[in-house]
């Protein structure tokens, strides 16, 4: 299936448009370990986009140094108010309190309600700066893949981007990555999401599991516990 999907986007005239170039680096890049899933987050803006629905121009968005797991949202616009609420949302009642978020200079990023709120939380802001804008490198890479992706499936329908937001969120979240050889679902959640694939051609765990198997199964763990 996998030779299928790239056999399919070396055909796909809108993927070979806006696919990446690879450049050679200017500096020797030196990667920046997280130690577990969640842990580290990279953060920046992008926009301004076509104009959406009411209006939204920007998007806002986390990468997950160690899973790759994006998480994305669009705005009208970036104040201190709107990170803070977009982190509370979508970060911590969801994957609870990271270590570190990295970001730029900003001012959404640096400014003192943003700072009070991380340090109440016991949050580390880390900043990078104009001269090495390589220290928030994630979130860049996240960036392009996103509005490489939108651009893909929208085509010159650019004012429905926040319409396909989730779905190519989902696609990349479900998609193996080459530097984890894992997909950031699997990462995260510790298994595979059920495809649509999968309700056209049945996997095991699609097809055995029943009632009977799942009560059987709860027992057996039942009594392990006992």
């Amino acid at each position: 299936m996998r030779k299928d999907a790239m056999s399919y986007s070396q055909k796909c005239d809108a993927c070979q448009r806006h696919i990446n170039i690879l450049h050679q680096p200017a500096d020797p890049l030196y990667p920046i370990v997280s130690s577990w899933p969640l842990m580290k987050w990279g953060m920046d803006i992008v926009g301004k986009l076509p104009k959406a629905l009411v209006g939204k121009v920007f998007m806002l968005a986390m990468t997950d140094y160690f899973s790759k797991w994006i998480e994305a949202e669009a705005f009208v616009q970036v104040r201190e108010k709107e990170v803070i609420s977009y982190i509370k949302r979508n970060i911590l009642t969801r994957f609870g309190i990271p270590a570190e978020i990295t970001c730029d200079n900003g001012s959404q990023f640096i400014g003192k309600r943003t700072t009070n709120f991380c340090e109440a939380w016991g949050i580390k802001m880390i900043t990078s700066t104009l001269v090495h804008p390589q220290a928030n490198g994630q979130a860049e890479s996240s960036n392009k893949i996103i509005i490489n992706n939108l651009k893909k499936k929208l085509g010159s329908k650019k004012g429905k981007w926040t319409e396909e937001l989730p779905f190519v969120l989902w696609a990349d979240r479900t998609t193996t990555k080459n530097a984890t050889g894992q997909t950031p679902f699997s990462l995260v959640f510790g298994s595979e999401a059920v495809l649509p694939t999968e309700m056209i051609i049945p996997t095991a765990r699609t097809s055995l599991q029943t009632i009977e198997a799942n009560n059987e199964a709860l027992s057996k763990d039942i009594d392990t516990t006992d």
